[in-house]
């Protein structure tokens, strides 16, 4: 059963990562699936999101780490849920029946989202090491900024964002963020290495997606609009430069494995992510070794009683 969920977290990880080059290019068969656009672009949001998405379940469906869903699940949860509520409110606001659709499609997808955090909530994790010390508070920065950024933006709060949006992007936007806020906080109320691992993949995605629209518009964006672009590219940056440092750089926690490894490490046969790779050794060829040392050992002590004897 695990295994047909690893393949089915991959497949979907595949058509996320298909989704996402669709969205960044505005291919015509994607963009028909957001039809309301803005002077900031959704879809190359969109593709940040589905990245996102991908990164994450694509890591989990290799690594086997089936708890780890739970989080991305319910931050999928609150997305869809808050959107729902958000494009059925401007539905009625404007008549707009594709809102009416949107707000429909949320809610499927949230009540789906939610089954799979009540259902891979139940698996144990495989590796409980704890969550570094500078990610446990890296995580906490990015509630606090997300909930703020976030409310600021569903609020529509004049330059929260460093674009100027239309109420289907706030709504989309604001309840993204929310939505990660509650994932990271799951992460830190459950603080093990191996959840943080997800949301960092994640995280990670989402950067490269956005980091270069974001230096581009410093060129271009108005003067009111610099401190909230600043700080939003600052926490891009950083957030980047945390998951390359801790998935990819250091020793005890990257997600790939050196060729050499430390003698005891190797003695052990454990790579530096701390991810055991020993061969079977059945205990019968523990026992049997050790009566054949103790047969040889006895007829030791038998030949040099009996040269004594004829010593003698």
């Amino acid at each position: 059963m695990d295994n047909i969920l690893r393949t089915v977290l991959i497949t979907i990880g595949m058509v996320s990562l298909i989704l996402a080059v669709g969205f960044c290019s505005q291919l015509p068969w994607v963009v028909w699936l957001w039809p309301w656009a803005d002077t900031f672009s959704p879809y190359l949001f969109l593709g940040s999101i589905a990245a996102a998405t991908a990164a994450s379940l694509l890591w989990i469906g290799l690594c086997g780490e089936l708890r780890t869903v739970a989080g991305g699940a319910l931050h999928l949860t609150v997305f869809n849920t808050g959107l729902a509520s958000s494009l059925f409110l401007l539905f009625q606001q404007g008549g707009d029946h594709n809102l009416l659709t949107g707000a429909y499609v949320c809610i499927a997808g949230a009540l789906v989202s939610l089954t799979m955090f009540l259902w891979f909530r139940r698996y144990p994790l495989q590796n409980s090491r704890p969550m570094p010390l500078l990610v446990r508070i890296s995580f906490r920065m990015f509630v606090v900024v997300l909930v703020l950024v976030g409310a600021g933006i569903l609020l529509q709060i004049p330059n929260v964002f460093a674009w100027k949006l239309k109420p289907t992007t706030s709504a989309l936007l604001g309840w993204f963020f929310l939505g990660a806020a509650c994932y990271f906080l799951y992460g830190l109320v459950h603080p093990s290495w191996q959840k943080a691992c997800g949301q960092l993949w994640a995280f990670l995605a989402y950067d490269l997606v956005l980091i270069v629209p974001y230096l581009l518009h410093f060129a271009v964006a108005r003067p009111a609009q610099l401190p909230s672009l600043l700080i939003n590219t600052l926490v891009l940056l950083y957030s980047g430069a945390l998951a390359i440092y801790y998935l990819l750089v250091k020793k005890e926690t990257r997600t790939w494995r050196k060729s050499s490894q430390t003698p005891a490490a190797s003695e052990l046969s454990v790579g530096d992510d701390f991810w055991p790779d020993a061969p079977a050794h059945p205990i019968e060829d523990d026992y049997y070794s050790e009566l054949q040392n103790n047969e040889g050992s006895s007829a030791t002590i038998s030949s040099y009683l009996a040269g004594e004897g004829k010593s003698a």
